[in-house]
């Protein structure tokens, strides 16, 4: 098994890296975005930031990928590196934007995790957050393919194609490439979708939603009988910390992860314990013969 996990960390160590400009939704499998936004107060700003991949490394229908159980990938914003189960990818990364995003805005930010394929015969949508099961019921195949209208934000990112992996930091709301602005993620993408993508807590799940009107789990649930310390929800979780500059992909290792203990059995009374038992029974037998008899 760890064998089996290492080969695949090489795998996607050096796969799905070079970009060198963003994939955006027209091609099919757009390049998985990190987006922050601090919209509130005088004082707002967006980042976008690639994050190395592509959708179909994420999409669950397809396997093999970082949807499978065992994963963990970590971006550290800081040092610009993207560290896959242990392995660095090789890639050059400019994740300065995020330094640049942190020290402009002053509010704690929402975030999310998000991709996009508007080209095949139905959209799929990739998308952080936490749906009940009446919102994905609501949650309609129209709505889904419109949300491919988000994809300006791919074409304006402001994204540098110097490095393979960049980012931009949009400093003020009449920026092309600013996040929140109605026409990017507003209103193309948030108000079509039937929960909320973005969070300002440390945790969110991962979904793709399709324009037939499904929705599906990115990444394995963790079994009822194992400890699910860490994953939001029980399920496979990107967690994002800000004051460490750091966001990471986790999925539960559902070979090596040990179960919960199971709980100790009742213990057993002692013998004198029977003892005192079976004389109360014959003194409570005895007294009921005499009341009988009278």
């Amino acid at each position: 098994m760890e064998l089996r996990k290492i080969a695949a960390a090489v795998c996607l160590a050096t796969a799905g890296v070079a970009h060198a400009s963003l994939d955006d939704m027209n091609t099919g499998n757009s390049s998985v975005a990190f987006i922050a936004i601090d919209d509130v107060g005088a004082t707002v700003g967006s980042a976008f930031i690639d994050l190395g991949f592509n959708m179909n490394d994420f999409d669950p229908t397809l396997g093999s990928n970082l949807s499978t159980d065992g994963n963990k990938v970590m971006w550290d914003f800081s040092a610009n590196t993207i560290t896959v189960n242990g392995v660095t990818k090789a890639a050059t990364n400019d994740f300065s934007a995020f330094a640049s995003f942190v020290a402009g805005t002053d509010d704690a930010p929402k975030w999310g995790v998000i991709a996009g394929d508007s080209t095949s015969g139905f959209k799929r949508m990739l998308t952080t957050g936490t749906p009940t099961p009446s919102m994905q019921i609501q949650q309609s195949g129209s709505n889904t393919a419109s949300m491919a209208l988000v994809n300006t934000m791919w074409q304006n990112s402001g994204v540098s194609g110097a490095v393979d992996n960049g980012s931009y930091y949009a400093s003020n709301a009449g920026d092309l490439s600013y996040v929140a602005k109605p026409s990017n993620f507003g209103v193309n993408w948030q108000y079509r979708l039937k929960w909320a993508a973005l969070t300002a807590n440390a945790q969110n799940n991962f979904w793709m939603a399709v324009s037939d009107g499904t929705e599906q789990l990115v990444g394995p649930s963790v079994p009822t009988n194992r400890d699910a310390s860490g994953f939001l929800n029980g399920k496979s979780t990107f967690t994002f910390n800000k004051a460490a500059s750091t966001l990471t992909w986790e999925t539960p290792n559902l070979m090596l992860d040990p179960p919960l203990a199971p709980p100790a059995p009742p213990a057993l009374p002692e013998p004198e314990s029977f003892a005192l038992a079976l004389v109360g029974l014959v003194a409570a037998g005895f007294v009921a013969r005499r009341r009988s008899a009278q």
